[in-house]
């Protein structure tokens, strides 16, 4: 048998659970999101309370992708949750992490967040083939990918991407957003706070 070992500072789920690293089961956390029905959901934890791997954990568990990830929540607490577990790989999930933008400028902060962006639209690429979006469509998202979309475009990107994912999946996605005031704390420490809050 594999030696467990301590994953310090590693945050994404399917590393800790792949890498045989100590895991503390927090699986419940998804039947809990789940059987309270709310739209939306806030959680506010202290730093390094392991937020970003329950979001990570999250993702794992509703995306739907190419190969499976059941198996990442075996021998879990979840996995004795049946019902729950039907709902494992299917929907699309919008995923960002703004922990690392906190930028001095506005200028810069826009930039890294036009990164992060162009990321996400870049892993639902499939959208772009058998001519599912319109060519207007398709122009946006390329501009997106591409980083060359203007200000507004970015501005209503997240709910571009969730209703182009919503008619491709027939579901609606779960977006989950991590650390989304990160970059507000640096917009008003480096007086860019009207920027960002205003987009």
């Amino acid at each position: 048998m594999i030696k467990k070992t301590l994953g310090i500072g590693v945050s994404n789920f399917k590393d800790i659970i792949e890498k045989n690293y100590y895991f503390i089961d927090k699986s419940l956390f998804i039947r809990e999101i789940i059987k309270t029905g709310a739209i939306v959901t806030l959680f506010p934890r202290p730093r390094r309370f392991g937020k970003t791997l329950n979001l990570s954990m999250l993702q794992y568990f509703f995306e739907k992708t190419n190969t499976s990830n059941t198996h990442l929540f075996k021998n879990l607490e979840i996995e004795k949750e049946k019902e729950i577990m039907q709902l494992q790989g299917q929907y699309p999930v919008i995923f960002l992490t703004f922990k690392n933008i906190k930028e001095l400028t506005w200028e810069s902060s826009l930039d890294k967040i036009k990164e992060l962006i162009s990321n996400e639209f870049n892993r639902h690429d499939y959208l772009l083939k058998n001519n599912f979006l319109k060519d207007y469509e398709q122009t946006t998202f390329k501009k997106i990918i591409n980083k060359t979309a203007n200000q507004a475009e970015y501005e209503f990107s997240l709910f571009t991407l969730s209703k182009w994912l919503t008619d491709f999946h027939n579901k609606r996605p779960v977006i989950l957003i991590d650390e989304y005031d990160s970059p507000i704390t640096a917009g008003y420490l480096n007086n860019y706070y009207a920027q960002i809050i205003s987009f």
